[in-house]
């Protein structure tokens, strides 16, 4: 039995425990996820500590946002429910719809709040809506609230400027703006036929308890003649979103170093909307209705402990989630993948699909395969960048289960059993992702395939060169600018076209030699070609890695190769083509030590440096340059993937300098 398949036995094994453990034994979900998530890590082969560390990071990144984002929602949709705001909403929908159709215009509203918002945040704020339309109405809650999950679903794995669909648009090199296109004519008939037509279907068959403590919450006394008018009750509850249309707004048609887009920025980051839409509310649906101070603040803290035990759960679901990731379960699915033969729009939504279905994340599942297929795309012809992002999304979606942090918070919200859950909500995800791919496979009957530039030059090379662009290439904070100007243009009417450059040594790709930082250290015109053309292995770091410490690079085939590229964060986020970011993966001094020890000589990253930024001592560089290690910098990996290849990396030959500009092409080794 080979290593991925008894990994992927492991992975399927813990999913049954979980469900098991959770429905006939009744275990809490809570005590059920540390339980399976630590067992499944050992046997893995992951180290004790790091199983307990993966889980405890997995729990810290989901709740550090949700947590948040929850309490934030919860109060909002409370303040509506007391002040009948939210009452006013439904009976408006009910009115204008009516009762026959109102599950219909949910989904429309999920479709369209959730463009600019996260997924649970457009949830927290949209589900006082379902819990009243629900409760007016006499409607079933599933009815109501399986359109709305749709709705939300679908857009945010299918459209920019989600983050995770932004990061696909740069893998496969895509247009934004057909990418929105096409979503849109892909993704409403899904988040139909996901939503209202599957809802209606389902709903006569799930029984839900009569009472439902987190629905309890949002069911105000205030009605009628009492209640804030619609147009009030509207632009509270759409306000986070209308802030979050000003940022992206902004991002589009200001300068990055602009003060009024910083401000737009902060303004709408979906932490800080929730916090002013909240604030508003307290005096548009609190003190504008007379209510006290100290009834505001009774109603933020009764709706506060319902949602103790969703944020535990939600919480040991992401910490499982990191778990299967680490142990490297969402490697194994992809290398699998990638052994058939399918044509590109199907071979991204399949390993996005398994990586969704292994890893429970939607966004891992996207940025992976992203990142897996766009080298494949780009050798292939006839292939459509914008499908491949919606064919990609779609496949993040599917089969949501007990492993997906949504997975539980449509649980707890909606006071499911798990196994209600699977047949309401991890049905309606599978259908997005089904249809999502059916629709985009027949989009791209109507719309041809226009092929991408190839990427390959003569004889199967790649250039990994980063462009120099002085308008796009990040400059290191601190380094010399990049200035390009012609001193004769025959644009202009000049006889001959003449250009004049002026930018730092250590721009775009670039190699340091050892004089950067070791005394009477090599120059760059006496670095040898011997490190500098040979073989090399590609390692894929994944994205929510930014330390490659030792720890990590044990992770990954690297021992017994000559020279050592790091595929990291910065490729799978296109940072090589965007401004300056601070937190790019790094090469932690301990695993510098490694690699010169295990007789590496060259290595190279895929940002403008191998150090963390802000370093008190820049240990990586001293290591490795005091062995005589050139470090190749900047590169650009995107159109490559993991693997034995060979290279070329040629620096300007620059007399008594520490470092210049370079030439990188590699092709795979066959």
């Amino acid at each position: 039995m080979t290593p991925n398949t008894r990994l992927l036995l492991y992975a399927l094994g813990a999913v049954v425990a979980l469900i098991v453990l959770i429905a006939r034994f009744k275990l809490h979900p809570f005590i059920a996820l540390i339980t399976v998530s630590f067992v499944l890590g050992i046997v893995a082969g992951m180290p004790v500590g790091a199983v307990v560390k993966a889980f405890q990071d997995g729990v810290g990144t989901v709740l550090g946002f949700i947590a948040i984002v929850v309490a934030l929602g919860t109060m909002l949709g409370k303040m509506m429910a007391e002040s009948g705001a939210a009452a006013r909403i439904a009976t408006t929908l009910i009115a204008r719809f009516g009762e026959t159709r109102v599950h219909w215009a949910i989904m429309f509203v999920g479709f369209i709040v959730g463009i600019p918002v996260f997924f649970q945040v457009g949830f927290v704020l949209l589900i006082p809506l379902v819990f009243t339309i629900a409760r007016r109405s006499g409607l079933s809650l599933v009815k109501i609230g399986i359109p709305l999950v749709a709705g939300l679903s679908v857009v945010h794995g299918m459209m920019p400027p989600h983050p995770a669909a932004m990061l696909a648009v740069v893998a496969y090199q895509a247009d934004v703006g057909r990418t929105i296109a096409y979503a849109i004519l892909v993704g409403l008939p899904t988040a139909a036929l996901a939503g209202p037509i599957f809802a209606s279907w389902i709903a006569p068959r799930i029984t839900l308890p009569a009472e439902n403590p987190v629905a309890a919450q949002f069911t105000g006394a205030a009605d009628g003649a009492t209640a804030p008018s619609f147009g009030i009750s509207i632009f509270t509850v759409l306000l986070p979103v209308i802030l979050m249309l000003l940022a992206s707004s902004a991002d589009v048609a200001l300068d990055a170093a602009s003060p009024v887009r910083t401000v737009f920025d902060f303004i709408g980051g979906p932490i800080v909307a929730l916090l002013v839409a909240l604030l508003f509310s307290f005096w548009s649906l609190g003190y504008r209705q007379h209510f006290s101070r100290d009834q505001v603040l009774k109603f933020a803290n009764d709706c506060l402990a319902p949602t103790a035990t969703i944020l535990l759960v939600i919480g040991a679901g992401g910490g499982f989630n990191r778990v299967l990731i680490e142990s490297g379960v969402g490697k194994a699915i992809a290398d699998v993948a990638l052994g058939s033969q399918a044509s590109p729009l199907l071979l991204a939504w399949t390993v996005a699909a398994l990586i969704r279905v292994a890893t429970g994340s939607a966004t891992v599942a996207m940025t992976t395969s992203a990142g897996i297929v766009a080298p494949i795309a780009a050798a292939t012809p006839g292939t459509h960048a914008e499908l491949l992002v919606l064919a990609t999304g779609a496949g993040s979606l599917v089969l949501s289960h007990v492993n997906d942090a949504g997975f539980w918070l449509i649980k707890e919200f909606f006071n499911m059993t798990v196994q209600q859950t699977l047949k309401t909500w991890t049905v309606a995800e599978t259908i997005i992702g089904v249809a999502g791919l059916g629709f985009t496979l027949l989009l791209s009957l109507v719309v041809g395939c226009a092929p991408p530039e190839p990427q390959f030059g003569a004889q199967g090379w790649v250039d990994v060169t980063a462009t120099l662009d002085p308008a796009r290439t990040p400059v290191y904070r601190g380094d010399a600018p990049m200035k390009f100007d012609f001193l004769h243009d025959m644009r202009k009417g000049d006889k001959f076209t003449l250009s004049v450059y002026s930018m730092g040594a250590h721009s775009g790709t670039h190699i340091d030699a050892p004089m950067h930082f070791i005394a009477n250290g090599a120059s760059i015109d006496q670095v040898p070609l011997t490190p500098l053309v040979g073989s090399a292995r590609i390692i894929d770091i994944p994205d929510s890695v930014q330390a490659i410490d030792a720890a990590e690079l044990n992770r990954h085939d690297w021992k017994g190769a000559t020279r050592v590229l790091f595929r990291t964060r910065s490729t799978l986020r296109g940072w090589m083509d965007s401004a300056f970011h601070t937190d790019f993966a790094y090469i932690a001094p301990d695993a510098a030590q490694l690699l010169a020890d295990g007789g590496v000589v060259l290595v190279g990253v895929d940002y403008i440096s191998a150090e963390q930024f802000g370093a008190p001592a820049p240990r990586t560089h001293q290591i490795l340059l005091g062995r005589g290690i050139p470090i190749v910098e900047g590169l650009d990996l995107r159109a490559v993937q993991a693997g034995d290849y060979d290279l070329i990396v040629l620096p300007l030959k620059v007399r008594g300098h520490e470092g210049a500009p370079a030439r990188a092409i590699v092709r795979k080794t066959r």
